[in-house]
């Protein structure tokens, strides 16, 4: 079990912090939709995309190049914790 946490720890602590931060602005994104507005569950995981989409515009306008797909990608998958969620409740 410890090896198994272990791997866990390593496997988290591996994720670029660039893209964690991606994933909760998804997160949080998605949740303000969910509660907040009250958005429905197909919803929630739009909103994180679109904000995505803004964020690597803004991005790509400030430096030509920049646009990441990974970032774009990581966002929206933050946004699909929060859509299980709503899908539950």
């Amino acid at each position: 079990m410890k090896k198994i946490l272990e791997r866990i720890k390593g496997l988290l602590l591996s994720i670029p912090h660039d893209k964690l931060l991606h994933f909760i602005a998804g997160g949080v994104i998605a949740s303000f939709f969910a509660i907040v507005i009250g958005a429905t569950a197909e919803y929630c995981v739009l909103f994180s995309a679109i904000a995505g989409c803004i964020k690597e515009a803004v991005d790509e306008w400030r430096k030509p190049g920049a646009w990441s797909y990974a970032d774009l990608l990581t966002t929206i998958l933050g946004g699909f914790p929060i859509q299980l969620f709503v899908w539950i409740a």
